[in-house]
């Protein structure tokens, strides 16, 4: 067996207990039968998986992403389970392209009730500001901001205003609560879709239009190669890893990385009628990262 194959099987190992990963997944369900969702970045973790839990809630989803084949696969999948779902090849990046496929959205399915505005990225050098690079720095502002968010958001506002109602749900980050170094960028960006979210709700309130964000923690793939923050830490004896705070995991309480079913479990309650007096609110599903330093200091 090969060397990167043994510690895949070693991580799966890690990961056997925890919802989403080896452990079935119990969702959560709402009535969402016939209201129409947007969700950018659907064919990526998080994307993918809000996309099937509000299907199999009853929304209709309009698939928007970049990998025309993974788009397939999650329109099959979706239609497998009973659900709806068609596949629209956008580029958040391009915002007359947005425009056009939110008119195409609205001529499909007839509404737009949901728009979940999850695609990003994180353009970023890791260097001090002095040093960062400018055109890295624009990238994350324009791509995650002004165009991916602020841009889409402004396309579907009128639709929700004419019908009277709609939920609006930004993918922001940890980043987007607290600091971090050498990423100020990415930050930057993450912050203000936070400060965002809190603006537009105040603004589209009367219109019974809800905005709330997600604040993701980092989520490593236990199928694939684990992404750099994860270098420091051991799947071979996982519970060193709180004995260790150069591990990732020193600082999360819940003592494991995320999953996107996490995220999409909170997409759920945001877009629900349950939800229907919660507004304006950036919630952190981080496995309580963000709520303080676990050392003792």
């Amino acid at each position: 067996m090969r060397a990167i194959d043994m510690e895949r099987d070693t991580i799966r190992e890690g990961f056997r207990d925890v919802y989403g990963y080896g452990r079935l997944y119990g969702q959560m369900k709402a009535d969402l039968k016939g209201r129409v969702a947007i969700i950018t970045g659907a064919t990526g973790m998080i994307g993918g998986a809000a996309a099937s839990i509000l299907a199999k809630s009853g929304a209709r989803i309009a698939l928007w992403g970049r990998n025309d084949e993974a788009g397939a696969r999650k329109t099959l999948e979706i239609e497998e389970s009973g659900g709806e779902a068609r596949y629209y090849h956008v580029d958040i990046a391009d915002s007359y392209a947005m425009e056009a496929a939110v008119e195409k959205v609205s001529g499909d399915f007839g509404s737009i009730d949901i728009l979940f505005a999850n695609a990003g990225g994180n353009w970023t050098n890791r260097k001090p500001a002095t040093e960062m690079d400018e055109e890295l720095f624009d990238c994350n502002i324009d791509i995650n901001l002004t165009g991916g968010t602020i841009a889409l958001t402004k396309f579907v506002l009128p639709y929700m205003i004419n019908q009277s109602g709609g939920s609006i749900v930004f993918t922001t980050s940890v980043c987007g609560v607290t600091g971090l170094r050498n990423q100020c960028g990415f930050v930057a960006s993450k912050f203000a879709i936070s400060a965002l979210t809190r603006s537009l709700a105040l603004e589209y309130g009367k219109y019974n239009i809800r905005v709330n964000a997600i604040a993701p923690g980092s989520l490593p793939n236990p199928d694939a190669n684990l992404n750099f923050l994860w270098n420091s830490c051991s799947f071979n004896d996982y519970d060193k890893n709180f004995e260790n705070p150069g591990a990732m995991v020193f600082d999360i309480a819940a003592r494991r990385p995320a999953y996107p079913t996490d995220m999409a479990g909170l997409v759920l309650y945001f877009v629900s009628d349950d939800a229907c007096y919660t507004t304006g609110q950036v919630v952190s599903v981080d496995g309580g990262w963000t709520a303080g330093l676990s050392g003792d200091y």
